[in-house]
């Protein structure tokens, strides 16, 4: 007679085995974790407040920026050398996650600017059909008021 074939009991993982599995899943969720939060963490938009007065260096040239995404772009009647004449218009705005700050004239001028929370009472507008760069200050720093140039 043959004997009874006996199969061989599978070993039971050891404690200690279990405790490294859980301490590496655990491990593991907690580097991505730490990594996303740290991903989104550099990806935070700071916000520069955009809504008022902005007039252009050296120019005639102000912008009105309203509460509800408009525009009011405004060139004194007869504006002295160097203004934009084609300036004058209305319009919207809009600002992108990444800052950037895009104005669409009623005139069909477009323009773009970066916004900087460094520099939060400058903008640099360009113009997207020449290039051309425009700094604007926040309020009437240093800037002739058109009400004045008109009187000229």
């Amino acid at each position: 007679m043959s004997s009874p074939t006996t199969n061989p009991k599978e070993p039971k993982p050891l404690p200690v085995t279990r405790m490294i599995v859980i301490f590496g899943v655990v491990g593991a969720l907690s580097l991505v974790f730490m990594g996303a939060r740290q991903l989104v963490g550099g990806l935070a938009l700071k916000s520069v407040p955009i809504v008022g007065e902005w007039r252009a260096v050296g120019k005639a040239w102000r912008i009105e920026f309203h509460p509800d995404k408009t525009i009011s772009s405004l060139v004194p009647p007869n504006p002295p050398k160097g203004a934009e004449p084609s300036a004058s218009s209305d319009g919207v705005y809009s600002i992108d996650y990444f800052g950037t700050l895009w104005v669409k004239l009623n005139n069909g001028k477009v323009y773009t600017a970066t916004l900087s929370s460094e520099t939060p009472s400058r903008i640099d507008l360009i113009d997207s059909s020449t290039e051309g760069v425009t700094m604007f200050q926040r309020g009437s720093v240093g800037v002739p008021s058109p009400t004045t140039l008109d009187k000229k």
